[in-house]
């Protein structure tokens, strides 16, 4: 199926079905007067949940108000009305019926004597009462609060643009990988590495900005990005869009990823989930939390997951292995200790250099099974990770925080790869080529921050800053061969002999055994200071040095120029203005900062790269919070990107440089998430993409980064319970689309054309405890390729249609 829209008619569509969905009213459900329930004693978090899906009901919580509470249950004939008094008993709370037949809970009243006036129960303002960010079991696409940046904010405080994906949303998409979930995400493009791994891309540059819990995290590897992560362990996952120096330091203006562990509940709880697809793909999953003492304040949570799987293509395999555990301990009134530990193990049979094309461009449209690579190829790695949270909360309004972190990597790669392009009347013209790689880094990190809020000129403000500190020591021994053997592109031999390590190293015509090291530090605050009711400005900065070199681990000579910067401000500004209640506008600038290692011909370093996000924008909160919306215009300019010096005579060596590249991105972004109408979940983002060079002499008036970020882009999916006698099925679907992405190499141009990719899903409540779902990924079978590359590499297809079944429990 060719889908093709042109640019407008696309803007078109999605303006007009945001702005539908935006205004969208309650899908009206008749109630019985009575029904039977059976609802067991037990958390009430959980016995709510129940009761709304056994009554077909829409209920909206916040977790604050019933963590810590229990239930006695129902079981009997009752009315909603009646069922909601049993299971609320003497948690003082009730549910309030709005206007849209959907229910809310709120603190209950006091029964008024005779003559007197109702009045509702004293509310005590307390820490625990900001909103809770955390997203499982809120079954909502629509995130409360996110963390990305430093304390608890919502989406409207934070002056750039910001997608969720919630427990919710990964569950029902079963996106199992971090991969998966970023590929799902509005503006967000995946790039797949020749050399393995995944790049990841935002607004047309790369993403190296990572975080766990809001900490940061340093990546270095020597070829490719070959981090991964498994979504079992995870809550959610925030991205923030554009330039976050503020939060980093250095790194590219693209986004910052925040991978939020899942942490203890303070109520028992057993999850178990089990996955069957095509391609002999098996995934299974045990999720226990709960209190570890009487009294409670001893938490913990155990995850292990195992997911093994065949690939559409021939030969290759892969089986991986997570084990997470996290304890949380109340140390006294306000303060908490939280420290975990993870390791995941990979074991696979990889397919990393893709598949050529012929030699002029042309889709050699080689079968989608095809493997070109050896049956001992293996990508083998261990990422073992240590944390520990103290923080303490003197009062409800300031939050203290400090974190350590350890992770540690461990690679073992080595695959047969080809290169070359096929001739289209010999088909020859592919070449053997072997590779090892040894790899592996030891990460540390520290972070202390102080987050909270203050009266001051009778307003209520904001103010946040930090320290940290973070260190990545890594060695690597990596040899490329080329073994002067033909390659037969329709009748691969996927039994050629593997060559010992030795050899490699011996006939390698590039690699080296290098040590690498980097080191950054940095402190920042940033101010909210409130100067109207509805008018915010927000100004901080951030001050970071940072230091990083490559030597050869045998000679100890320099592999490469160090990095080195010193006292590099990268500042941050925004103001918001709320329109009313629900919605509020914003406009912001950020800066980022990357080092970069070439010299002048005077032989200094060049300054660093410098990306500068300019954003503007609407949010809004829709339906008493159950929907987020959002819409923003955005440009990002990167200067000091280098340029080969052709006037000046070098000081050493035989190529220096000049500070005189410039690119340019901007666009569009636009996203809903959340309950739209009752039962009706619903997460969509479309990004509108300009590359273009500006001062870049080479490449001036051309596109920019077009492979990597297609110029328009869709990401949608919908899940909707069915009303009445139905309430147990729910039924998704949803589509990822983009228009042409293109790769030039010495004249030939390799391109995709527009595609789009649709998926459907169908589950049943079995019981309060059982459910199952059937899944259908790419259900029109459309052959495509994920990515492209060039005419000799680097091509790679995207998977055809797969169904998968999934159960799950939970007690």
């Amino acid at each position: 199926m060719n889908l093709k829209l042109n640019p407008p008619a696309l803007l078109a569509i999605s303006c007009a079905v945001s702005a539908a969905l935006t205004t969208l009213p309650a899908l009206a459900q008749s109630q019985p007067a009575s029904a039977s329930y059976a609802i067991a004693a037990g958390p009430l978090s959980t016995a709510l949940n129940d009761f709304a899906v056994a009554a077909n009901i829409s209920l909206s919580t916040d977790p604050a108000q019933t963590r810590g509470l229990r239930s006695p249950g129902v079981r009997g004939l009752y009315s909603v009305a009646q069922g909601f008094a049993l299971l609320l008993a003497g948690s003082g709370l009730e549910a309030v019926q709005l206007a849209n037949g959907g229910y809310v809970l709120r603190q209950a009243a006091i029964a008024p004597q005779a003559g007197a006036e109702k009045t509702m129960a004293p509310v005590t303002i307390s820490a625990s009462q900001e909103r809770d960010p955390v997203s499982e079991h809120d079954n909502s696409y629509a995130a409360r609060a996110v963390t990305v940046g430093k304390g608890v904010q919502t989406l409207r405080e934070i002056a750039q643009s910001v997608s969720v994906i919630t427990r919710q949303k990964m569950d029902d998409q079963n996106l199992t990988t971090i991969d998966a979930v970023l590929a799902n995400t509005t503006g967000i493009t995946m790039y797949d590495s020749p050399m393995g791994g995944r790049y990841v891309y935002s607004r047309g540059f790369m993403v190296d900005t990572y975080q766990f819990d809001g900490v940061n995290r340093a990546m270095y590897y020597p070829q490719a990005n070959s981090f991964t992560s498994n979504t079992a362990v995870l809550d959610r996952v925030e991205v923030v869009r554009g330039a976050t120096g503020l939060l980093q330091g250095t790194g590219s203006p693209g986004a910052a990823i925040n991978m939020v562990r899942k942490r203890p509940l303070a109520d028992k709880q057993l999850q178990l989930a089990v996955t069957g697809g095509r391609w002999n793909a098996l995934r299974g999953e045990v999720d226990a939390t709960g209190p570890l003492n009487e009294s409670g304040s001893i938490r913990g949570r155990v995850v292990a997951a195992h997911d093994q799987r065949d690939f559409f293509y021939d030969v290759a395999d892969s089986r991986t292995d997570v084990l997470y555990g996290v304890l949380e301990f109340d140390l006294a009134p306000g303060s908490k200790l939280t420290t975990g530990a993870s390791v995941e193990k990979l074991r696979s049979t990889p397919f990393f250099s893709g598949l050529p094309l012929y030699s002029n461009g042309r889709d050699s449209k080689l079968p989608r099974s095809s493997f070109i690579g050896a049956d001992w190829n293996r990508w083998n790695s261990k990422q073992t990770a240590a944390f520990a949270e103290f923080e303490h909360r003197p009062d409800a309004d300031w939050s203290l925080k400090a974190s350590a972190n350890y992770t540690r990597e461990r690679h073992d790669v080595k695959y047969m790869f080809n290169l070359g392009a096929i001739n289209p009347v010999t088909m020859a013209g592919m070449m053997r080529y072997d590779g090892v790689f040894d790899y592996g880094t030891t990460n540390k990190g520290v972070d202390l921050s102080l987050d909270g809020k203050f009266n001051a000129f009778g307003r209520r403000h904001g103010f946040s800053a930090g320290v940290n500190t973070n260190r990545l020591e890594g060695d690597s021994d990596f040899s490329l061969a080329m073994l002067n053997q033909g390659i037969n592109a329709l009748q691969p031999d996927h039994g050629v002999e593997e060559p010992s390590d030795t050899w490699l190293r011996e006939h390698s015509y590039r690699g080296a055994p290098t040590v690498t090291s980097m080191r950054q530090t940095g402190a920042y605050g940033v101010a909210r200071i409130s100067v109207s009711e509805p008018f915010t400005v927000v100004a901080g900065a951030r001050v970071s040095n940072y230091k990083s070199s490559n030597i050869n681990r045998i000679t100890g000579a320099e592999e490469s120029d160090p990095y080195k910067e010193n006292g590099v401000v990268t500042p941050y500004g925004g103001v918001l203005y709320a329109f009313d209640p629900r919605w509020s506008g914003y406009a912001s600038v950020s800066d980022i900062f990357q080092p970069q290692n070439s010299r002048d011909a005077a032989g200094a370093l060049l300054d660093p790269l410098k990306g500068r996000n300019l954003e503007a924008g609407v949010k809004g909160e829709l339906f008493d919070g159950k929907v987020n919306a959002s819409l923003a215009v955005f440009r990002i300019e990167q200067r000091n990107r280098a340029e080969l010096d052709l006037v000046h005579t070098c000081s050493s060596g035989t190529e220096c440089y000049i500070s005189a590249g410039k690119v340019r991105s901007e666009g569009v972004d636009a996203e809903i998430s959340g309950e739209v109408a009752r039962g009706w979940q619903l997460f969509a983002g479309y990004t509108l993409n300009n590359f273009k060079y500006l001062d870049q002499t080479s490449s001036a008036g051309l596109m920019f980064a077009s492979t990597y970020s297609p110029r328009h882009m869709l990401r949608a999916w919908s899940d909707y319970r069915l009303p009445g006698a139905l309430a147990a099925w729910s039924v998704g679907g949803g589509v990822n689309f983009q228009t042409e992405s293109s790769r030039v190499t010495q004249g030939i141009t390799v391109a995709q054309g527009a595609y789009a990719l649709w998926s459907a899903r169908a589950a049943y409540q079995i019981d309060r405890n059982w459910s199952a779902s059937l899944s259908v990924t790419n259900v029109l079978d459309k052959r495509y390729y994920q990515t492209v590359g060039a005419p000799a590499w680097g091509n790679f297809y995207g998977e055809p249609r797969k169904a998968s079944l999934t159960l799950r429990a939970r007690f």
